[in-house]
């Protein structure tokens, strides 16, 4: 009775905002984008946690993830300090305040700004004596009150090197089947070998413990060791390069994580992600990315099992299936390039069609980053098919809506509560029986499906109970248009010049 009386409670609390919130589904996506490795995804699905959200606990946790993700993974560390300042000022009796006060603290810290950092590390020791950052909060304030002489902190730059790249291929599978032309090693993490000169071996979980062809081998995880003359296995049928680790998931399931060269890792994407009958200098462009993309995952994932997912969660992978000669052609003629901004691997997003302007990043996912800015794409236009037109049912929508945890009743009407200046829906309005909910475009469009509402760049007109999308461009439309490459490489422009287009103020560099 006490349950059915608290639903009733949130329920009416929602209903006077004119909609229902599954605040626990939408974090779930925030967090999966997150460690997915998605995290200008996550940024906007944690946006619209902190817009949307009734409860101030889901929204400071939200604002403290976008804040972690400025500072980690975009390094933009005068953003993450903004979110981290609001946290403690909106939700200072949190407890996601604590990690407000400590992370500010380490950020000023690092940027000599010892006197600001010494205030956050004991405001934190003051507010919290029994946090779980105590021991470093005391050894901060020491460091603080004796800071070292104040010198010019200088950004590395990086460096390109031939690195290995792991690729998550299976998740959760119940049995694995690793087979090869010529025999190889099943051995553990120590190198200890199980079985040796063997040509197929079948994996599952039973006890706790992997098995291999029935008998137990490890609690955790095994290597699987290519032919040296193939340098190939094939998983439950399908061929890949390099070597393969295997270990146990949380469950009674298998992960098999493909560890192999970056450069032979792009021969099984660049196809995945462009047609190898496109242009040279497209494929060029492609590869330049899709390398640039995967060490930029890789530099900041070194405390994961794995560095990419083999789908479009990260870029493509299809393996050794899908290399073709032409791409992979294109990967050896740009071996090692990659994107820089201030010496900075980018995070080099791409979409297919622009239809006709890029987007900034900021305005799809509230994410401020410098290079992935909104330019004209007169190329994307020249494409086929940049066009598409779609009807909807009211009903469809609401259905939908509804589905992916945003309760609406009788959806009357949906218009552009705020457009960009490249002319795409960045905010969507709509009006139903209990009221108005304002969603992000993108939000609206991924909710609905992104093969269906193909991009944010429409225009809707009503036709009787429905609505007609009619829009341009397919995807989110950050970063390198591939069409765009398509129809710049057929003009005569270089892989250069695309990426330079696509991406501001980056360079290209090589080994």
């Amino acid at each position: 009775m006490k349950r059915c009386i608290l639903y009733l409670i949130i329920t009416l609390s929602f209903a006077g905002r004119g909609y229902a919130y599954d605040v626990r589904l939408a974090m779930e996506e925030a967090d999966t984008y997150l460690r997915n490795g998605q995290y200008l995804e996550a940024m906007g699905a944690y946006q619209s946690v902190s817009d949307l959200s009734d409860e101030p606990g889901a929204r400071a946790r939200a604002i403290l993830r976008m804040g972690d993700i400025y500072s980690y993974f975009l390094n933009n560390y005068d953003r993450a300090l903004q979110k981290y300042a609001v946290v403690i000022k909106d939700y200072g009796n949190s407890e996601y305040a604590a990690n407000a006060y400590f992370n500010s603290g380490m950020i000023l810290y690092e940027r000599n700004r010892y006197k600001e950092a010494l205030s956050q590390f004991k405001t934190y020791l003051r507010k919290y004596p029994s946090g779980d950052r105590r021991d470093t909060a005391e050894f901060m304030v020491e460091t603080c009150s004796r800071p070292p002489p104040v010198t010019k902190k200088t950004v590395p730059v990086y460096k390109p090197v031939d690195e290995e790249i792991r690729v998550l291929i299976m998740s959760g599978a119940r049995q694995v089947v690793v087979s090869a032309p010529s025999p190889f090693d099943i051995k553990d993490t120590e190198e200890k070998s199980h079985l040796a000169g063997v040509r197929s071996a079948t994996l599952d979980v039973a006890e706790g413990k992997i098995r291999m062809n029935g008998t137990p081998v490890s609690p955790r995880d095994v290597i699987v060791i290519a032919p040296p003359e193939e340098y190939m296995l094939s998983v439950n049928g399908t061929p890949y390069r390099g070597k393969l680790r295997i270990q146990k998931d949380a469950g009674n399931g298998l992960n098999v994580i493909n560890v192999l060269s970056i450069e032979v890792y792009l021969y099984g994407v660049v196809p995945k992600e462009m047609s190898p009958q496109w242009p040279d200098e497209a494929l060029k462009a492609q590869a330049v990315a899709a390398r640039t993309y995967g060490l930029y995952q890789k530099g900041k994932n070194r405390d994961k099992d794995y560095d990419v997912l083999a789908t479009t969660s990260s870029q493509v992978y299809g393996g050794v299936a899908g290399e073709t000669e032409r791409s992979s052609r294109a990967v050896e003629q740009t071996r090692g390039m990659v994107l820089l901004y201030g010496g900075q691997l980018v995070l080099s997003y791409f979409h297919a069609n622009s239809g006709g302007m890029t987007e900034d990043a900021e305005r799809v996912w509230t994410a401020e980053v410098p290079y992935l800015k909104s330019v004209h794409d007169e190329y994307s236009v020249k494409a086929p098919h940049h066009s598409w037109s779609v009807l909807l049912k009211l009903d469809e929508i609401t259905n939908t809506l509804n589905k992916k945890g945003i309760s609406v009743e009788s959806i009357r009407k949906l218009s552009p509560a705020s457009v960009s200046p490249s002319g795409r829906v960045s905010k969507m309005r709509i009006s139903h029986r209990r009221g108005d909910i304002i969603l992000s475009g993108n939000d609206f469009r991924m909710k609905m499906g992104p093969v269906l509402i193909k991009s944010t760049l429409f225009t809707m007109s009503g036709e009787g109970g429905k609505i007609r999308f009619e829009g341009k461009g397919y995807g989110h439309g950050v970063g390198m248009s591939q069409w765009g490459a398509y129809v710049m490489a057929r003009e005569g422009r270089t892989f250069e010049d695309i990426l330079k287009h696509y991406y501001q103020g980056v360079e290209v560099s090589t080994p």
